[in-house]
């Protein structure tokens, strides 16, 4: 499926400026568009190529005027090979089980995904039971007719779970969950490293991991990922990220805020 990068970002309308997710002294904004009929495996891959994410049934990026911190984030999957500290995390891990589903909502996520939220990003999604699980249905849940999830439980006890959107050569992270009480055993990580392996075994070439905004607190982990690469914006060409990054912190700071300041 052959679409022009420019013609089809300049087609898109964007949103006015609100507050930062990430960094909320900036302000940002996306492109994006919603999309309520099933699409070709093969639109899925132009759009994750093209550095596009997905929440429900809206599939956006960032725009914004001042700030371009927000990296789109892939590992090549042929050329993705376990370290050593990947070994240790399935030593670790080897207790539990792991399985693949189709998309769906049952009582054991709710109550792993208020416990989540409320440990991890409190007041992000709401306060009450019911706008976090709102936000749950709608980010994971609607728009996910092309997803699989990935499950791991240990004697039953559901402990993490993954939500993965499925093109036909390219499958992109869409948020996990994991048990915040089980920090020993870095239930996100493993999740990762699990559906890379996953993807790379069923025959897919790339493995989109969001968004990698360098030295972001909750953002930066994924500079760890390797071998990987980051999307051009200016171009839409995709580069090793040890030759993109230096001239990209170069002309934008550590903190991708030079041009703030400015």
């Amino acid at each position: 499926m052959q679409i022009d990068y420019f013609q089809f970002l300049n087609s898109l309308p964007e949103t006015p400026e609100s507050e930062c997710s990430y960094y909320p002294e900036r302000r940002s904004k996306v492109k994006g568009f919603i999309l309520r009929e099933n699409i070709p495996l093969e639109g899925l891959d132009v759009l994750f190529r093209f550095g596009f994410r997905r929440s429900g049934n809206f599939f956006y990026r960032t725009n914004c005027s001042s700030c371009s911190h927000c990296l789109s984030y892939r590992i090549p999957l042929e050329n993705f090979e376990k370290t050593s500290s990947h070994k240790r995390l399935e030593k670790i891990n080897s207790d539990l089980g792991l399985k693949t589903s189709l998309p769906q909502i049952d009582s054991n996520k709710e109550n792993l995904y208020l416990r989540y939220q409320r440990s991890r990003h409190k007041g992000i999604h709401g306060e009450s039971d019911f706008e976090i699980l709102e936000t749950m249905k709608y980010q994971m849940y609607v728009g996910s007719e092309n997803s699989l999830e990935l499950l791991l439980s240990k004697d039953e006890n559901l402990l993490g779970w993954i939500l993965l959107d499925i093109g036909k050569e390219t499958v992109s992270a869409v948020y996990s969950v994991y048990d915040p009480e089980e920090s020993k055993r870095s239930l996100g990580n493993f999740l990762i490293l699990s559906s890379i392996l996953w993807a790379k075994e069923n025959g897919f070439k790339e493995f989109q991991l969001g968004l990698f905004l360098p030295g972001h607190p909750k953002m930066d982990y994924k500079k760890n990922w390797k071998p990987s690469e980051i999307l051009n914006r200016d171009t839409g060409v995709w580069k090793k990220s040890e030759s993109f990054l230096p001239d990209y912190i170069l002309e934008n700071g550590p903190n991708g805020d030079k041009r703030i300041n400015t």
